[in-house]
């Protein structure tokens, strides 16, 4: 419980920063690992587990980082490898599929009425805190 509780806080504050100014702090995202650091060596959760999910996530989402060149900024890259750090890489990938559809819809939604969005792109940390909310209340 008190992993999902430290990973919610920072993901709202990593959700109101992204949705603000297109940036996510790296200070933020180094409190968040050092804080699951922590957890694990007080025995909240397995290191294997949560290398893993950090090697999934940021793996895929840094490949896309580096084929799409544009659309995931370095910023996402290291959020979701925190996410996948704090939730193992099952549910993680579950965290990363809900944010997508919720970002797609939002932007298709944007480009229907000519927003923001348009022309700077999706913030996609609001929509991964509440994929996580969704995943948390289930």
């Amino acid at each position: 419980m008190i992993n999902e509780i430290i990973l919610l806080a920072g993901l709202a504050a990593a959700a109101w920063m992204d949705g603000r100014s297109r940036r996510i702090p790296n200070g933020l995202l180094l409190a968040l690992f050092i804080a699951r650091i922590l957890l694990l060596i007080c025995g909240f959760g397995s290191l294997i587990v949560s290398l893993a999910g950090m090697a999934t996530l940021g793996g895929l989402l840094f490949s896309l980082y580096l084929f799409l060149h544009s659309g995931i900024g370095a910023g996402d890259v290291k959020l979701f490898a925190v996410i996948g750090f704090y939730l193992g890489a099952e549910a993680a990938l579950m965290v990363l599929f809900l944010a997508m559809a919720g970002a797609l819809v939002w932007g298709l939604i944007a480009q229907r009425r000519g927003g923001r969005e348009q022309e700077e792109g999706v913030a996609i940390a609001p929509f991964a805190f509440l994929a996580e909310v969704i995943l948390f209340l289930l």
